[in-house]
Parts: C-alpha cells; sequence; structure tokens
C-alpha cells in the first residue's frame, strides 16, 4: 500500500511575490491545498510547510503517490483542522536545489482514488536465459481505481515464464485486495522479444555494379568529331545531279 505520511502545515496569511518570498527566506515552502467544499465546489487554502521536514517526508517515500495526514495550525500553532491529502505536485528551483512550492489535493477516505502507478518486473524470463530474447517494458505505469488507504506504492509482475513471443497482459496482473485496473485489458505490460539478427558482410564480396546502358546511335547520324570547337561542320548531302 502506499505510504502515509504525517506533515503538519500552517495557513498562510500572505500571497503575492514579496509574501512567497518572505515565506521561502524564513526556511519554509509555500503551497496550496486544494479540497471541495460543502457546495462541490473547488476550494484552495494558501500553506506554508518547514521546509526541513518536507524533504524529509519526500526522501522517505519510494513511490510517486504520496498520502499525507496533513494537521492544519493557525499562524500561533495551535491546530485548526485534519485532512487527508494526496501530495499533486513539488516544485524544484531551476537551478538551485530547493524547493519552492509544493501542491496537496484533498481526499476524503470512503471514495474511490485513480492514480497512475509504477510498474517493475521480477525474475529472468526463460526466453531471455535460454532463447536469448530482449525483455520490453511495454507500459511503465498502469491506472488503478480504489480507495486511498488501497492505493499501492508500485504493481511487481514476475516475468519469469515468458517464453520468446509471449507477454503479460493488463487482464494478467495480480493486483492487491479492492484495487482495479482502468486500462484496456488487452494491452501487453511485458514482452519477450526474438533477439535481432545482425547483418554480416562477407569478405572479399565485391559489391555488384549498375550496368551502364550506352544511348544508340541513330543510323546516318553524323559522330562528334575529336577537339571540340575545332571539329568541322558534317558534310552537306550531295545534290542531286
Amino acid at each position: 500500500m502506499a505510504k502515509t505520511v504525517s506533515l503538519q502545515v500552517s495557513q498562510r496569511a500572505g500571497i503575492g511575490r514579496t509574501a512567497l518570498k518572505a515565506v521561502r527566506n524564513a526556511g519554509r515552502v509555500p503551497g496550496v491545498l486544494y479540497g471541495k467544499a460543502k457546495d462541490k465546489t473547488i476550494r484552495s487554502r494558501p500553506i506554508e510547510i518547514d521546509a526541513k521536514k518536507l524533504k524529509a517526508v519526500l526522501h522517505s517515500s519510494t513511490s510517486e503517490n504520496v498520502l499525507v495526514d496533513v494537521e492544519i495550525t493557525d499562524q500561533a500553532g495551535a491546530k485548526v483542522d485534519q485532512h487527508l491529502a494526496l501530495l499533486l505536485d513539488v516544485q524544484h528551483h531551476p537551478i538551485e536545489d530547493y524547493i519552492i512550492h509544493i501542491d496537496l489535493h484533498e481526499i476524503a477516505q470512503d471514495e474511490i482514488l485513480h492514480a497512475e502507478v509504477p510498474v517493475t518486473s521480477v525474475g529472468e524470463p526463460v526466453g531471455v536465459k535460454t532463447g536469448g530474447g530482449l525483455l520490453e517494458t511495454m507500459l511503465r505505469t498502469i491506472r488503478v481505481a480504489c480507495l486511498p488507504r488501497d492505493l499501492p506504492e508500485l504493481i511487481t509482475v514476475d516475468v519469469s515464464a515468458l517464453a520468446i513471443g509471449h507477454s503479460v497482459h493488463v487482464r494478467e496482473l495480480v493486483l492487491p485486495k479492492g484495487v482495479t485496473v482502468t486500462n484496456p485489458p488487452e494491452l501487453p505490460v511485458f514482452s519477450v522479444f526474438a533477439p535481432k539478427e545482425e547483418v554480416v558482410a562477407t569478405p572479399g564480396a565485391e559489391v555488384a555494379q549498375p550496368e551502364v546502358i550506352k544511348e544508340k546511335k541513330v543510323e546516318g547520324e553524323a559522330a562528334p568529331a575529336a577537339g571540340g570547337k575545332d571539329a568541322k561542320p558534317a558534310a552537306k548531302a550531295e545534290a542531286k545531279k
């Protein structure tokens, strides 16, 4: 299952470039918590997080899908409320190594979540081991639907039984309980292909030259004289007597 981490965030009062710069200078990362209001409209709440704590949380996760138990406090440190959220986006500075912004998406524990989950293979296919075939990854992620707490970090596929020309398809994946896949069932995830044959040139073999077809001279046509511009014009036909 996806790892759930705890993260304490504070409500952010200021917005705009000046306010964001002040937050970063204080060793904190500005962010936004998105969620649904009671009228089903999307709301956004400006937040800020301690940069060191956020970095530690991200380094402890091995998956792109990170569930976060978010505890929101006010500027005085008093707890306001708590939410389960999915880490949506982490923006890094393009040159320097630090986080400049983070987006969290509030989710309900009893609502189905749709997410992309990475796929990895284990084992050496028999077609590779004995036949010299090549294992190809056809899908690097699959799309799943499940409750947030059932979200897997990774889908592992045993490919050791694959012979050359065989594949593991989406419909054959073994998924954790409560998880369904929404990709088309006929899509291959891993395939083993025959090795490509190398074309080796035969030593000493001559390359056939194309036949040159010369233009046929029309009967009665004078041949061009050597010497180019000094050539005499062709003799006129003898006049009738």
